[in-house]
Formats: structure tokens, C-alpha cells, sequence
């Protein structure tokens, strides 16, 4: 329109028209069309047939119902709910649609657990362990699931490609060091200044950052697994990140533990 309302007077249509017109297939995804609409910024796009002949309009509006009804089906999914619940589904309903995932969330728990059994006579031997092992585990957690927002938002708004999944493990698991050190020298020194012993300070910081490191990785490696796998990443990925960053945060730590006492302590 701006082309069109400031051309010169001698200049004909012609010498003005777009010729290279973007436009979206009938059969297009919803979340395709959205996506082409946040690339371009138009008020609508045309929708062509097989043969290329015009069949409709889609408007920007409905671009942005459709990309706010999948955000939010994305952001129930990745905690395990229903994209189809809302805040006055019927609680019937909403039982149904959430105790399986609680029983999935439940099972790679006793995942947890049984890594903590393993080490019983450890924390029996040095029981200030078990006061840090939320803290280990849950920084993890953290880590994990910043990792698995910023890689799942990617690849829903198709930003993300296969290709690019060695580098973004290759960023994620420097932050993860970087992290790592970063949270790992502050819990070491609060032990040291809580409990008074420096190796229990080294141990915490060496499982923090190992921990960082692993969740990085199972915040990539997670999602582009279940898309290989042709499962929607958003639906199950944080129930696994989680349960990395659980049983890998507790080995490390009481693994450490384990091995100071058998040979330094």
C-alpha cells in the first residue's frame, strides 16, 4: 500500500507491484502459518491451492489466537498436563488427565531413592552429607530446566533444526562449567563456613559443577531424543531432565563422598 499511495504519477502498476508474494498453502500447519506471520510481520497472507490459485485470506489475529492456544499447550505439556485443561475443567477430568504423569514423575523417583540407598553406610559414616543433597539436586534441577525452556521454545517456533544441536550442546555445556564453578565455589564455602571442613566445601563444589555439566546435557540431548523419536518434546522432556539432574546430582555427590572416605578421611 505505502508503494502504491507514494509512487510517482508516471509509474504504472506494474512497476510497482510485489511480484515475490509470500503465501501459505491450505494444507499448511497452524503453527507454520503463525511462525510465517511473527517472520514477516504482515496483517494477513494469502491462501493458495494446489494449483496456485487464491482460496482465502488468514488474518494476523488468527495467527496470534492460534500461537497463544499452542503456547499454552506447550507450557502444560512440558509439566505434564493436558493442553486441552483449563483453571474450571471439572477436577474429574483434570485427575485423569495428571495422575499418570504423577505416576511416571513417581517411578523415576524411587530412581533418586535407589542412588541414595546405595550410598546408606556414607551418609552414616559422614551424615553432613545429607544436609546438602537438596542443594545439589536442585540446582541441577534449575539448570536443567532453563536449558530444556530455551531449547523446546526453539524448536517449537522452528528456530532450531537438527543441524544446530551440536552447538547448542556445545553452548549449553559451557554455561554448565561456567554455572557450575560460578554456584559451585559459593555452596563449597558455605560448608566450609557452616560446618568447618574444608573437604566437605571441595566436594559440594566438585558436585555442583559436575551436576551443572549434566544437566546441560540432558536439557539438549532430551528433547532432540523425543523429536528424533517423533514424541512431542514439550510433553515428557521435564520429567526426564529432572530425574537426571536428581540421580546424577546425588552419584556425583555421594560418589565424591564415598571416595574421600576411603582414601583422605
Amino acid at each position: 500500500m505505502h508503494a502504491l499511495v507514494f509512487r510517482p504519477s508516471d509509474r504504472r502498476l506494474e512497476e510497482v507491484m510485489n511480484r515475490d508474494v509470500k503465501s501459505v498453502s491450505v494444507d499448511a500447519d497452524q503453527e507454520e502459518v503463525a511462525r510465517q506471520f511473527e517472520r514477516y510481520h504482515y496483517l494477513g497472507l494469502p491462501v493458495l491451492d494446489g494449483e496456485g490459485r487464491l482460496v482465502g485470506v488468514v488474518r494476523a489475529a488468527q495467527a496470534l489466537r492460534v500461537a497463544q492456544a499452542e503456547a499454552t499447550e506447550d507450557m502444560q505439556l512440558m509439566v505434564g498436563l493436558s493442553g486441552e485443561e483449563r483453571v474450571l475443567t471439572p477436577w474429574q477430568k483434570s485427575v485423569g488427565r495428571r495422575l499418570p504423569w504423577l505416576y511416571v514423575n513417581l517411578a523415576t523417583c524411587f530412581l533418586a531413592a535407589a542412588v541414595v540407598e546405595f550410598f546408606e553406610s556414607t551418609i552414616a559414616q559422614w551424615t553432613a552429607l545429607a544436609v546438602f543433597l537438596p542443594v545439589v539436586a536442585g540446582q541441577g534441577g534449575n539448570a536443567g530446566m532453563q536449558t530444556l525452556t530455551v531449547i523446546v521454545r526453539d524448536m517449537a517456533l522452528g528456530e532450531l533444526s537438527p543441524e544446530d544441536g551440536r552447538r547448542a550442546l556445545l553452548k549449553e555445556l559451557m554455561l554448565g562449567l561456567v554455572n557450575g564453578l560460578a554456584t559451585g565455589v559459593v555452596v563449597g564455602l558455605v560448608g566450609w563456613w557452616w560446618k568447618s571442613d574444608f573437604t566437605l566445601g571441595a566436594v559440594i563444589a566438585g558436585a555442583m559443577v559436575l551436576n551443572q555439566m549434566a544437566a546441560a546435557m540432558s536439557g539438549v540431548l532430551i528433547p532432540f531424543g523425543l523429536k528424533t523419536l517423533k514424541i512431542d518434546p514439550a510433553l515428557a522432556s521435564s520429567i526426564f531432565v529432572t530425574t537426571v539432574t536428581d540421580v546424577a546430582g546425588f552419584f556425583f555427590f555421594l560418589g565424591l563422598g564415598a571416595w574421600i572416605l576411603s582414601g583422605v578421611r
